[in-house]
C-alpha cells in the first residue's frame, strides 16, 4: 500500500486523534503535577520575627510553612539574648511555602572590647572611635576649657575610664568636654522617626544629651521611635544641654506621612508651631 493511500485510511485519523489526546494529557498531568510541588501561585506573608525568641518563633503564624536559619548573632546589653533583631526577607514580604528566613539574634554571652584612647580627639572622631569599638556614648560633659569639643578625659560609673581597659560592649562612656573660651550655641537637629541609638547618636554628633525619654507605648527597642522631640528641632542650644525625647510604636504610628508633612516644601511644619499634644502637657520637659 501507498503512503498516500496509507492516510487516506480512517484508521490513521484515529490514531492521529489518540496520540494527540494523550501528548495534550501527559503535559496537563505534567503541569499539574508540577503547580502542586512548586506550590505556584500559592504565597503567605512573612511574619515579622524581630523581638521574638528563637523558642517563640514556633508561636508565630505560619510557623510550620518555612524554615529558620540563624545566620548571625550580635550582643546588645538593651535587648533580650536570644531575640531576633534582624530578618531576610523582610516582614509583609510574600513567600512560597518552604522558603527559608534568614536572621540575626541577640548573642547570649556577652562580648568585651578594648576602651580605645579617645582623650585629645574632637567629640565627633571620640563618638565614631568609640562606635568601631562597639561601645557608646552615654554623656556629654562640659567644662570650662580652652579646648573647644576637645575630649579631655572619659568616664564609666563615674569612674576614670583608661585606654586599654576591658569592658563589655555596648557598655555607655561619659566623655568630658572642653567648651572653648567664646562658647557658641548649636542647634538642635531633627530626630523624629529615629530610633532610640539613633536619635542619641545624632544628638552626641550635634553636642547634645539626651534628656529625659517618654515611651508613649509598650517600650521596643526594635520598633520605638522618635514622635516629638523638645526642644524642636532648629533651636538654638548651648553644648551638652538636653532634648526630652517621647516615643512610639512605628507598629501602630505612621512615622513616614509624618515627616513627609514635617519635610515637604509646600506643607512643611515650621518648628515653633510644632507642639506637643495637649495629652503630653502634663510632662515636665525641663
Amino acid at each position: 500500500m501507498s503512503f498516500l493511500g496509507f492516510l487516506l485510511k480512517k484508521k490513521f485519523y484515529l490514531h492521529l486523534l489518540i496520540s494527540v489526546i494523550l501528548t495534550i494529557a501527559i503535559i496537563l498531568i505534567v503541569i499539574g503535577l508540577m503547580k502542586l510541588y512548586t506550590h505556584h501561585g500559592e504565597a503567605y506573608i512573612i511574619p515579622d520575627l524581630t523581638g521574638f525568641e528563637i523558642k517563640q518563633i514556633k508561636d508565630v503564624e505560619y510557623y510550620q510553612i518555612f524554615n529558620y536559619s540563624i545566620t548571625d548573632s550580635v550582643f546588645d546589653n538593651e535587648l533580650l539574648p536570644g531575640s531576633v533583631i534582624k530578618q531576610n526577607p523582610s516582614a509583609g514580604s510574600k513567600a512560597k511555602a518552604g522558603r527559608t528566613i534568614y536572621v540575626t539574634i541577640v548573642s547570649y554571652n556577652p562580648e568585651k572590647t578594648y576602651v580605645p584612647e579617645v582623650k585629645d580627639l574632637t567629640v565627633r572622631q571620640a563618638i565614631t572611635t568609640l562606635k568601631t569599638h562597639g561601645l557608646k556614648v552615654g554623656e556629654l560633659i562640659y567644662t570650662s576649657h580652652f579646648a573647644e569639643n576637645s575630649v579631655l578625659g572619659q568616664f564609666f560609673n563615674d569612674d576614670t575610664l583608661k585606654a586599654g581597659t576591658e569592658l563589655l560592649k555596648g557598655s555607655e562612656i561619659d566623655l568630658l568636654v572642653g567648651r572653648g573660651n567664646n562658647v557658641r550655641t548649636t542647634r538642635v537637629p531633627l530626630v523624629i522617626g529615629l530610633t532610640h541609638d539613633q536619635a542619641r547618636h545624632m544628638l552626641h554628633m550635634a553636642f547634645l544629651n539626651t534628656g529625659r525619654e517618654h515611651y508613649l507605648d509598650h517600650a521596643n527597642p526594635l520598633h520605638s521611635k522618635v514622635y516629638r522631640q523638645y526642644p524642636n528641632w532648629e533651636t538654638e542650644l548651648l553644648p551638652g544641654e538636653t532634648v526630652a525625647l517621647y516615643y512610639r510604636s512605628d507598629l501602630t504610628f505612621d512615622f513616614d506621612s509624618l515627616l513627609n508633612i514635617i519635610q515637604t516644601p509646600d506643607t512643611a511644619v515650621a518648628p515653633d508651631t510644632y507642639e506637643l499634644p495637649v495629652d503630653l502637657e502634663d510632662f515636665d520637659l525641663e
